[in-house]
């Protein structure tokens, strides 16, 4: 019998519990590569997911803590169903409180190990997790198809990409379609996924062909991305190809009981698919938070950049000084944010407007009072994702109003 058949006959319950077991591995290998974050949340400006004021010692605990049930989870020392079910328990619940005190930690792995553990609690956690992997791919496409995606982190792979094969000069056309047909695989990938049922080895191989050139292009070789990155497209990597391969298969007899639901019961099974990808899709519109809704590498989240006047550059505290570009435009020098996340935590920065606006605040309560700075905000139009607008914060007044339209926590820990 061969390993794909045997695959298949795997009940369950089996496959789910394998399923955590590989999350629990990859959990415990990005808390180790992003282990500041975790141990030391301090290093860089705290901002709760609510406004509430607990030491970071609590964060640290909770990392433990988390660790701890990963790697028994991982360790497969949890032999009884309700011990195992305690344990996931556990896990989230260890895994929750950190987010809650520091919106840093709801990296899009860390995201995902949220509703791993979460969807192996519900009755079908194998259909659940399918829909959770096709999200990725679907909102992900879909949020790259901008007007210019040859201008974002897409068109950087894709170069990438094309140099691999000796395609070094490429008009901006070329590149603009290279990026938007591979927009529309990585869509077609996640909808594939989704009939795995049906045609198992297709939505495989599709998984596999969006994963391989993205580690080709971010790794060593290619891009250098940060490690946190790329054990996250190996997991997906690993994942998504044994979601297509146990995909369930109903026999005749299951479809015949399922035709006999209730209403109820149809919509009982239905609701935690369809919340997910209601949650996931209304990202595109601003309505969910674009972190959670896997816009990860796109132009679909807002970025927020502060820039400081170069005649003021000397008076930020020493401690800022070697993150100030010494790009100087029209007299005014950016800060890198994102490049004092990696250095003080090992992650990259939360690409989520309410979290951006909190750290920015929190650097300039450090800052003189009469500082000059500008804070450029580049997002997008609220319906039409594709199409985005500028616009400039000018005064720390101004900042304040912004902050307080969020409805969760914009406000830094201090």
């Amino acid at each position: 019998m061969s390993v794909f058949r045997r695959m298949q006959l795997v009940s369950e319950p089996a496959l789910a519990h394998s399923i955590v077991r590989l999350a629990s591995v990859f959990q415990l290998l990005l808390m180790a590569a992003t282990w500041k974050l975790w141990l030391y949340p301090d290093s860089f400006p705290r901002v709760p997911l609510i406004a509430v004021r607990l030491p970071h010692q609590i964060l640290t605990g909770a990392a433990c803590i988390l660790a701890a049930g990963c790697l028994t989870l991982a360790g497969c020392f949890v032999n009884s169903p309700n011990a195992c079910r305690r344990t996931i328990l556990l896990c989230l619940a260890a895994a929750c409180l950190p987010v809650l005190l520091n919106q840093h930690c709801l990296q899009a792995w860390h995201w995902l190990f949220l509703l791993t553990l979460a969807s192996s609690l519900l009755p079908q956690p194998l259909i659940c997790l399918q829909s959770v992997i096709a999200t990725i791919y679907v909102c992900s496409g879909l949020s790259r198809l901008t007007e210019f995606p040859e201008q974002g982190p897409a068109g950087m792979i894709v170069r990438q990409l094309l140099s691999f094969v000796g395609i070094d000069a490429v008009t901006v056309e070329t590149l603009r379609w290279c990026c938007h047909l591979a927009s529309g695989f990585e869509i077609l990938a996640g909808l594939t996924l989704l009939g795995a049922g049906r045609y198992p080895q297709i939505a495989a191989a599709m998984a596999i062909a969006v994963h391989l050139p993205l580690l080709a292009a971010l790794g060593p070789f290619g891009l250098r991305h940060h490690s946190a990155v790329l054990l996250w497209n190996l997991q997906l990597l690993l994942l998504a190809p044994l979601l297509a391969i146990t995909a369930p298969r109903r026999s005749a007899a299951q479809l015949d009981k399922m035709r006999d639901e209730t209403a109820k019961q149809r919509l009982l099974r239905s609701v935690p698919v369809g919340i997910l990808w209601l949650f996931a899709l209304s990202g595109l519109f601003g309505l969910a938070d674009n972190w959670p809704s896997w816009q990860l590498y796109s132009s679909r989240p807002e970025s927020w950049q502060l820039w400081i006047r170069r005649d003021d550059s000397d008076r930020l505290p020493a401690q800022f000084q070697p993150w100030l570009s010494p790009t100087v435009i029209d007299g005014w020098q950016p800060f890198g944010l994102d490049r004092l996340s990696l250095a003080a935590t090992g992650s990259p920065l939360v690409p989520e407007d309410r979290f951006q606006a909190g750290v920015i605040d929190a650097l300039l309560r450090q800052c003189p009072s009469d500082l000059q700075f500008r804070i450029r905000i580049s997002e997008p139009h609220p319906w039409l994702w594709w199409i985005r607008r500028e616009r400039t914060l000018k005064s720390r007044a101004e900042l304040q109003s912004e902050q307080s339209r969020f409805l969760l926590n914009a406000l830094p820990q201090v």
